[in-house]
């Protein structure tokens, strides 16, 4: 059944036109909120080449702090831990294919990012770098353990893995590269070892 129907055309028009506004409306409400709540976002190279400078700074007047890792930042590694851990009591199958991986699986390319992440050597380019190596990582991880995936999965080919698996390198990519930079004061900043993220 055709809920328009009997509705002149510029009716429609104005609804229509009033559902973009509206959605502009929301879209744009959410961009100001997440740029003012997340400060830690960086979306041009020249602010960034300004944090990077007041980086170098901030390395001369600090030493690096001990090495601390969260695991997948942004609180992945515990949310992944909670999930397995409630869903493990929840279903017996679950239990049996999840319960040996309490950490998220590709946690050690993290870590190994984190440590990058913690010196923050290299500026633009070595963070660029270490972001890459993360997505390729997690990427590799998918190809040699594809057979294990497909198993917890029920996936049935190899590239539907992989597949899954690009989706998730590629967001986590994303993520890094647009709240990683440095100078913001989180514990995921490029260069976090100095002054807990912060430059002078």
């Amino acid at each position: 059944m055709n809920m328009n129907r009997g509705m002149p055309v510029s009716t429609l028009k104005l609804l229509r036109s009033k559902k973009l506004m509206l959605t502009l409306l929301v879209l744009a409400f959410c961009f100001v909120i997440y740029f003012h709540f997340f400060h830690s976002v960086t979306i041009s190279p020249a602010v960034e080449a300004e944090q990077m400078k007041a980086l170098e700074i901030t390395k001369q007047m600090y030493d690096l702090e001990p090495f601390r890792s969260d695991g997948c930042s942004g609180n992945v590694s515990n949310l992944w831990k909670s999930a397995v851990t409630t869903l493990s009591t929840q279903s017996p199958e679950f239990s049996e294919k999840y319960s040996a991986t309490q950490d998220i699986p590709f946690e050690a390319a993290c870590i190994a990012h984190d440590k990058l992440y913690h010196k923050g050597t290299g500026g633009y380019v070595g963070r660029l770098r270490a972001d890459n190596d993360l997505r390729t990582a997690i990427l590799d991880y998918a190809t040699t353990n594809s057979e294990d995936i497909k198993v917890r999965t029920g996936f049935s080919s190899t590239e539907q893995v992989i597949y899954m698996y690009e989706f998730i390198a590629e967001s986590v990519y994303r993520g890094v590269r647009l709240g990683g930079a440095p100078c913001t004061g989180m514990s995921y900043a490029w260069g976090f070892g100095y002054n807990n993220g912060s430059c002078e």
